[in-house]
């Protein structure tokens, strides 16, 4: 697979921006009493796509986590109910 150029990658990094804001907590549907802190959105380079750098603001040594922005946006099914899989708080 051919690489993409800088410039298109910093375009679907600004066009994520738009999406998911770097400093917020969210929370995920599963682990409502946890905040989660975005701290940055980067490229995956293994595939070259949009990803959300995460991690629990309540842990003592917070371990950051990679989700790709496709499965960070997603609604999935929970209790009966279709719901984001994380929300914004603040």
């Amino acid at each position: 697979m051919p690489h993409i150029s800088h410039e298109e990658l910093n375009k679907r990094i600004a066009e994520a921006a738009k999406l998911v804001t770097i400093g917020a907590i969210y929370k995920h549907y599963k682990y409502l009493e946890r905040n989660y802190l975005v701290e940055k959105i980067c490229i995956q380079e293994a595939n070259e796509k949009v990803c959300i750098v995460y991690k629990d603001v309540a842990a003592s040594n917070p371990v950051s986590f990679v989700r790709d922005l496709d499965s960070w946006l997603e609604t999935v099914e929970w209790q009966g109910k279709i719901v984001p899989r994380f929300t914004l708080v603040a």
